[in-house]
């Protein structure tokens, strides 16, 4: 494992422009998409807030903190993962099970907490999310420059 320089240092935060730019245009039509559904439910009214008191800093630095991480945490195992779009897609659906399948199943089969078809829409929301996060730093990251 290498020490982080300023060269990587540099593409960690390009990455991670790219990453979070990409992510934060995508992410409002994906979550209104997956989302509505359960948000005009009448019998959901009590889970939901009304989109107007919706305080967007929770999700955009939410977003921010997770892809920042798996930008530094890529970096210093990249050497041991496989590169490419086909790693990347590989590395987010990995990333995707243990993260989010796994404790998902887990917690609902241990507790009732939420309803089991939107805790679904959740995990295939942030699937996605990790898959193309995967994907954005795994492409075209050179160390032999």
């Amino acid at each position: 494992m290498n020490s982080l320089n300023t060269e990587k240092w540099n593409r960690i935060l390009i990455r991670f422009l790219l990453a979070f730019s990409f992510w934060e245009a995508v992410s409002i039509p994906v979550r209104m998409l997956f989302f509505s559904k359960f948000y005009f439910d009448p019998t959901f009214k009590t889970m939901f807030i009304p989109i107007t008191d919706v305080f967007w800093l929770g999700p955009v630095f939410s977003d921010l903190v997770f892809t920042l991480s798996f930008g530094l945490l890529y970096s210093l195992v990249k050497e041991s993962l496989p590169q490419g779009l086909v790693g990347g897609f590989l590395v987010g659906i990995l990333v995707s099970i243990i993260g989010f399948v796994s404790p998902m199943l887990w917690t609902l089969s241990l507790t009732n907490f939420a309803p089991t078809a939107l805790v679904w829409v959740w995990v295939a929301y942030y699937s996605i999310f990790t898959i193309s996060t995967a994907v954005i730093y795994s492409v075209g990251w050179n160390t032999e420059d």
